[in-house]
């Protein structure tokens, strides 16, 4: 057998990320309208246009250039995390984001991206230097990110490492110490390196009830949304919660529970469906892609996107605690649409490339 690249196009892949993008704008639209803050609806119909754009460009780049891009891409984001401790603007006590002409870029979120590519051509090649080294291109840009400070995307880092050396067949003596090692070291994190407010969320997290007038405050109340949804949903811009701005970040981290009380577990359940077409449909194509690189790759993107996913809806209901996930393609945001439309490309571009062919004879 052998690999072409015969331009293969996955329209299902694409058509899921569309109507994603779709039923997003629909919910923010419906949680802003209340707070006469619109702008932020059009800020992500503009974010969601550019990334549909950046999903055929990402396609259509030859795949050479993107092997020659991997490193740079990766030392750049390492640059930006690092100025943005010194340049960033500071909100609600961290400093996550670069902001200049009414724009805002979160470096963490190239982080992501760079860290997956970088570990995919790194383990690629089987070696215990190179097992090493990944471990030193994981915790770099995780003590940046910790000292933003943000929990969620510095465990996002770690899950990704993870997951990608759990499929680069590594040795399993070498991922049962790794991951023994890292068990060990939740409580020396819980101690030494969390801020006090992400103690207080994790405690909340246990404890809602305790916490109800601060830390849990917006879990119960998004918890309380979700439930009044039903099976039907309470109607959409009718529900009382979103028209009301109940929940405090509505648009942001809890815009799944507007989803839920507006349109229900229906509505909810075709959510979960849309996120499922994109990580099944890859993970039923992965074994025919082109080499171990194109695979790690999808599943470093395929292990975010879950992540995102659970972490996210996990908050919502109270099951997870709260890190500041947004949902992909749903929640307001400029830089995480951009990511993920790039990630879309790339998992567009691994099929393409992966296609098996039978030699003609």
């Amino acid at each position: 057998m052998k690999f072409t690249e015969n331009k293969r196009f996955d329209f299902l892949l694409v058509f899921s990320v569309i109507f994603l993008m779709i039923f997003g704008l629909l919910n923010l639209y419906s949680v802003l309208r209340p707070t006469n803050n619109l702008a932020l609806f059009y800020k992500q119909v503009l974010w969601d246009i550019f990334g549909v754009f950046v999903i055929f460009l990402v396609y259509f780049i030859k795949e050479s250039f993107i092997k020659k891009i991997i490193l740079p891409l990766y030392l750049i984001s390492i640059i930006l995390l690092v100025g943005v401790l010194v340049f960033g603007t500071r909100v609600g006590g961290s400093i996550r984001w670069y902001r200049f002409a009414g724009v805002s870029f979160q470096p963490s979120e190239l982080s992501k991206l760079s860290l997956i590519m970088i570990l995919a051509y790194i383990l690629t090649h089987k070696s215990l230097k190179n097992f090493l080294i990944s471990i030193v291109l994981l915790v770099i840009p995780v003590m940046l990110i910790l000292k933003e400070p943000d929990l969620g995307v510095s465990v996002l880092h770690v899950f990704i490492w993870s997951i990608m050396l759990l499929f680069s067949g590594v040795s399993f003596k070498i991922i049962a110490t790794v991951f023994g090692s890292m068990i060990g070291a939740v409580p020396i994190l819980y101690f030494f390196f969390l801020e006090d407010y992400q103690k207080s969320r994790i405690l909340s997290f246990l404890n809602p009830e305790k916490y109800f007038q601060s830390a849990s405050y917006n879990v119960i109340m998004a918890k309380n949304t979700v439930g009044s949804g039903g099976i039907f949903g309470r109607g959409y811009l009718v529900s009382p919660s979103v028209n009301g701005a109940f929940v405090p970040k509505f648009e942001t981290d809890f815009i799944f529970s507007a989803i839920a009380e507006q349109f229900g577990f229906i509505g909810s359940l075709i959510v979960l469906v849309g996120f499922g077409v994109i990580i099944f449909k890859v993970l039923k194509d992965i074994k025919d892609y082109k080499n171990s690189f194109w695979k790690l790759v999808s599943i470093g993107i395929i292990s975010t996107f879950m992540f995102h996913v659970f972490e996210n809806i996990g908050m919502n209901i109270g099951i997870m605690p709260v890190t500041g996930i947004p949902l992909p393609f749903l929640s307001y945001g400029g830089t995480s649409t951009f990511i993920f439309c790039f990630m879309i490309g790339l998992l567009l571009k691994a099929h393409a490339l992966g296609t098996k062919t039978r030699k003609v004879i």
